[in-house]
């Protein structure tokens, strides 16, 4: 008889927990499902939700659900499911972690005989000392976002490829390369955040054109207090802005289509997976995403958390290897990727 009532009392007593089980689960589900709804779809009007990455928003619950489950029993950490894979859904190409276990990290020292093409991208903050550090990669061509002074830019350019080496200076914008180029006039009001060249590049079937498009878009207002609706608005006005900068960059930019060797990347002060990148040709292919290794954020270099640097090409230019790595002095990381230039013939 004592111990049926001792059952009954402990059943009694893990009513309660059941039921805090199940409505933390609960709300686990409706969370990660409202969650994924502004990541999945990106909206300018939530931008001041998605310009942080979505485990800023799923980190602080998964902690709490972690430690409720030490007291509650191990069952309680089955709540954290829904967060984590919403995390895993969202989070900036979840492929690149898995191939991390896969494949080895990219040799930043290249290779002998290694033919691919080095295209390196840094926003150097206007320092020569993070682009004179990128002479240990032996890159072919940098497209350079807060560019340098005319002569800063020129020593660059000797220390780099020596004196046979090439360089174009835009007002934010410049690109050091090996091999000659020739700018492109881009007639629009944003000519100052974008600019464009050609070049070309000796391979083992003949020479290929190149058609390089460094870019470096607005800023966000980098606002905190989402309570705010003016916060919201400020976030809404600059995505607004911003698509409005880039559409006319690449509109003045040549005609081009999948057949061209194009590469287009720079800063563009947008997370990747941002609504932005719609405005972007659909047979354009984004670096990092296709072979990137490990952990790909930019910015800010000392504690990366989002990937605003991106290199995006046709597919006629296809991506070997793509990292990034730390800069000498710059607040923005180094970009590296090795392309294998597909001749016209074997693309078709």
């Amino acid at each position: 008889m004592e111990e049926s009532a001792k059952h009954l009392l402990n059943e009694e007593s893990r009513e309660p927990v059941r039921w805090f089980f199940w409505i933390s689960m609960l709300f686990s589900i409706g969370y990660a499902t409202a969650l994924s709804i502004p990541y999945g779809v990106r909206p300018d009007a939530w931008l001041a939700l998605t310009v942080f990455p979505v485990w800023v928003w799923t980190f602080p619950p998964v902690v709490l659900v972690l430690i409720i489950g030490l007291f509650s029993g191990r069952h309680f950490f089955l709540v954290s499911l829904p967060f984590l894979l919403v995390t895993y859904i969202a989070s900036d190409t979840p492929d690149a972690f898995l191939r991390e276990i896969t494949h080895r990290t990219p040799p930043t020292v290249r290779l002998p005989g290694d033919q691919s093409l080095r295209i390196i991208s840094h926003n150097c903050r206007h320092l020569p000392s993070a682009l004179l550090d990128l002479k240990r990669y032996e890159p072919d061509i940098v497209l350079i976002q807060e560019t340098l002074t005319v002569n800063e830019l020129d020593d660059v350019r000797v220390h780099l490829f020596g004196e046979g080496g090439f360089s174009l200076r835009g007002n934010d914008i410049s690109i050091l390369s090996k091999y000659p180029m020739k700018q492109i006039s881009l007639e629009n009001k944003h000519q100052r955040f974008g600019m464009a060249a050609t070049t070309l590049i000796p391979t083992q079937n003949g020479t290929e054109s190149i058609l390089l498009a460094p870019i470096h878009l607005y800023s966000p207002p980098f606002r905190y207090e989402l309570w705010q609706s003016d916060c919201w608005q400020s976030y809404t006005q600059h995505r607004i802005a911003q698509r409005e900068q880039f559409n006319a960059i690449l509109n003045s930019l040549p005609e081009f289509d999948a057949a061209d060797n194009v590469i287009i990347g720079g800063d563009f002060n947008a997370v990747a997976g941002d609504g932005i990148f719609e405005l972007m040709p659909e047979f354009m292919q984004e670096s990092f995403r296709e072979v990137g290794v490990g952990w790909g954020s930019t910015f800010p270099s000392n504690f990366p958390v989002v990937r605003i640097d991106q290199l995006w090409t046709t597919p006629r230019l296809k991506p070997m290897r793509c990292h990034t790595v730390d800069s000498h002095s710059s607040d923005h990381r180094v970009v590296i990727v090795d392309y294998e230039i597909i001749p016209d013939w074997l693309h078709e």
